[in-house]
């Protein structure tokens, strides 16, 4: 997020209010909790990033589940305090994967334990990066239309431009050493929310499942975006409609859903997509599933 927009971003928090944050070490940690408390705390208690959560739990078409506390995925770090840091190590992150173009990466830098190792594996494109649309985010020259049309447009670049980046982000997960792993982009929504349903396709999680982890961004990030929407709006001296501009905050279906009917219009089906796209063969899935599953 460019500094402007992430000065409207703590604005935001402010208009909208937030309780702070207990201890690092008071904290939850969901893999540690009884396993029917674990959904409820799916989201990670952090004050500096709205979107940190546990990708746990969720259950593959033969009745296993994505082991808790394997996997994360998450918006931008920057802003975590010295607090979210400390609870971050309680994590025992082996991995953190960063989707942001190096731009985003330079304004933005990751505040991060020590100990994991950090692999950047960059996906620029228009629409997301967030510095690409500020002008004309505070011009009030964005379509509600548009800004819609950049997302679907964007996730279905995901499938084929970036088979690659993505194909080389599963490849990785199948390695025991670099677990616990967490991923993230700047919103944790399109970049991080597409590899999150590749993992959780790989692993045989039905697509409905999938989508219903993807949308899960709107819930936990509802009243950020409120409260931003409504800060855009004053900084734009009341030029920019914050129902043209909300498409870019929110999550919709339309968005995972181009990205799915791009495998399948150029794939035929999600198992071909793995295979011939991203290299992801019936061995690697099994390796996937032996170290994620339980």
């Amino acid at each position: 997020m460019s500094r402007p927009l992430r000065a409207l971003a703590c604005a935001a928090i402010a208009v909208v209010g937030c309780r702070e944050a207990p201890p690092p070490e008071e904290r939850p940690i969901p893999a540690e909790l009884p396993s029917a408390e674990r959904e409820s705390h799916r989201r990670l208690p952090v004050e500096g990033a709205a979107n940190l959560r546990d990708l746990g739990g969720y259950a593959t078409s033969d009745g296993r589940s994505l082991r808790w506390g394997a996997l994360y995925r998450s918006d931008a770090l920057a802003d975590l305090s010295d607090a979210d840091v400390a609870y971050l190590g309680r994590l025992g992150l082996r991995q953190v994967v960063d989707f942001r173009s190096e731009a985003e990466r330079e304004r933005d830098p990751d505040r991060l334990p020590t100990g994991p190792r950090v692999v950047l594996l960059p996906i620029a494109g228009e629409g997301l990066d967030p510095r690409d649309l500020q002008d004309r985010l505070l011009a009030g020259d964005v379509s509600a239309e548009e800004a819609a049309a950049w997302l679907v447009e964007g996730n279905r670049a995901f499938v084929d431009e970036f088979r690659e980046t993505y194909g080389t982000f599963l490849r990785d997960l199948a390695d025991p050493d670099h677990l616990p792993t967490l991923f993230h982009c700047t919103a944790g929504k399109d970049r991080a929310g597409y590899g999150a349903a590749l993992v959780l396709l790989a692993l045989d999680v039905p697509r409905e499942t999938a989508l219903h982890d993807y949308l899960l961004t709107n819930a936990f990030t509802e009243d950020k975006a409120r409260g931003l929407l409504r800060m855009i709006r004053i900084v734009s001296l009341f030029r920019a409609d914050p129902d043209d501009v909300r498409p870019l905050f929110e999550a919709r279906e339309s968005y995972l859903g181009a990205a799915f009917a791009e495998i399948d219009e150029r794939y035929g089906g999600t198992d071909a997509y793995l295979r011939d796209a991203l290299g992801v063969d019936a061995a690697l899935r099994e390796r996937l599933r032996a170290n994620l599953l339980e």
